[in-house]
């Protein structure tokens, strides 16, 4: 005798099958959008650092030639 169950339980199991491969296939493409992101990003992080420093290299030589205090007014 066959067990009434089966045919679902089948039915079931191919449906959550197919909804894993999808997921799968979904999240690898999650993936290389998160990837070219990080790319982007690392460039705009080496394009923060070199700014920062130049910054810090600017205002050191100001505060050295003393070009930082507001100049004062000319009669």
């Amino acid at each position: 005798m066959r067990n009434p169950y089966d045919e679902q339980q089948t039915q079931i199991l191919a449906r959550i099958t197919n909804n894993v491969v999808k997921l799968n296939s979904t999240l690898l493409e999650l993936n290389q959008k998160i990837e070219e992101i990080n790319e982007m990003n690392s460039d705009l992080v080496a394009f923060s650092n070199i700014w920062n420093h130049y910054q810090r290299n600017a205002n050191l030589y100001l505060a050295s030639t003393n070009s930082l205090e507001p100049a004062k007014a000319r009669r």
